[in-house]
């Protein structure tokens, strides 16, 4: 299945993923029991459904589930990485709330709280998934901008706390402001304490793709699902033209914790460029029978954005696993709504 010998891990080793019970965490945990790892998710609350369903899938002895109410309990998360190798720390804030005091402060202590316990054990290899929106606002765009591989978003933390920001774009532009403070200080925090471990970040855009249980909403997949309802909320909610199969960005999690060679690096997850109206009709192929699919936005241009590092992340897709390319966004629609075929 992969392409290279050895991995910066050995099959069998313990690895701890954060925020368990969400959309993307759940498939990184389902990519990593799939390559031969044992996982321990952390929740905030008991999830015995999410437990069932990895061990009635992979085995008892594969995953083990861990309670961290609060990422401000430095205990907890120290008791978590007891005995891990790896982490894929993924919990984080999606509330889209607008009020950046209880957002962005919540987003990076967690992280810095992972990134000390982390240090504080025998880990050898630290993920952070970040997002597309640490590097830009994503907003589309008629100019040609060229995003690389150090690039940061820096409008996200005005926009954030300025009062003039506009209601309906406030949320996105909080959680922005979180993940691109996250990820800043993380890398900053790694540059000031030389940790033992190897610490990589990941920055998807808009998951879309396959939902592993029906107790996991999906967020950006649950908000397309939503479009099927005649709900046009992500519309709004999510201007970014920019889509990546879930399972691409999971594979890229796991490539940024195993891949011997990938130390120190920004891994962009971003598989192709539509926009709403290219999604509203590949939910019409996928779902012909569906009489409610909202119609998409008027007047909506196409963004002009050159993603430089994504050529990067697509080659480490061939070497680890042999794939031919990105997962097309019509196949990840399909396998995301496949349980909505008699809409």
């Amino acid at each position: 299945m992969t392409g290279i010998n050895t991995y910066a891990l050995p099959k069998g080793s313990w690895i701890l993923v954060t925020g368990a019970n969400g959309f993307v965490p759940s498939n990184i945990i389902d990519e990593l029991l799939s390559l031969g790892y044992r996982v321990r998710g952390s929740t905030r609350t008991p999830m015995p459904w999410l437990d069932n369903y990895f061990q009635e899938k992979f085995g008892p002895q594969a995953y083990e589930s861990v309670i961290v109410a609060s990422f401000s309990d430095k205990g907890a998360i120290s008791a978590a990485m007891q005995g891990v190798d790896g982490v894929i720390h993924a919990a984080s804030d999606l509330t889209f709330s607008p009020d950046p005091e209880s957002v962005i402060p919540w987003v990076v202590g967690a992280t810095l709280n992972v990134l000390e316990a982390a240090q504080q054990h025998s880990v050898k290899r630290v993920v952070l998934v970040s997002s597309s929106s640490a590097a830009d606002m994503m907003t589309p765009s008629a100019e040609k901008k060229v995003l690389h591989a150090d690039s940061w978003n820096k409008d996200a933390f005005r926009l954030a706390w300025d009062k003039q920001t506009p209601s309906k774009s406030k949320g996105l532009a909080v959680y922005s402001a979180s993940k691109t403070e996250g990820e800043r200080q993380a890398w900053d925090w790694v540059k000031e304490n030389s940790p033992a471990f190897t610490f990589n970040t990941v920055l998807p855009c808009l998951n879309v793709g396959r939902i592993l249980h029906p107790e996991i909403f999906g967020s950006t997949m649950g908000w397309t699902r939503k479009l099927i309802q005649g709900d046009p909320t992500a519309f709004t909610m999510f201007p970014e033209q920019w889509f990546v199969d879930v399972q691409d960005t999971a594979r890229l999690c796991a490539i940024g914790l195993l891949h011997p060679d990938v130390q120190s690096e920004r891994v962009f997850a971003f598989g192709e460029q539509q926009n709403w109206n290219d999604i509203v009709g590949i939910l019409r192929k996928v779902l012909p029978k569906c009489t409610l699919l909202c119609e998409g936005p008027e007047n909506e241009g196409r963004d002009q954005m050159e993603i430089r590092p994504r050529e990067r992340s697509e080659s480490l897709l061939r070497d680890f696993y042999g794939q031919s390319g990105w997962t097309t966004i019509h196949d990840s629609l399909s396998r995301g709504t496949k349980d909505l075929s008699e809409v």
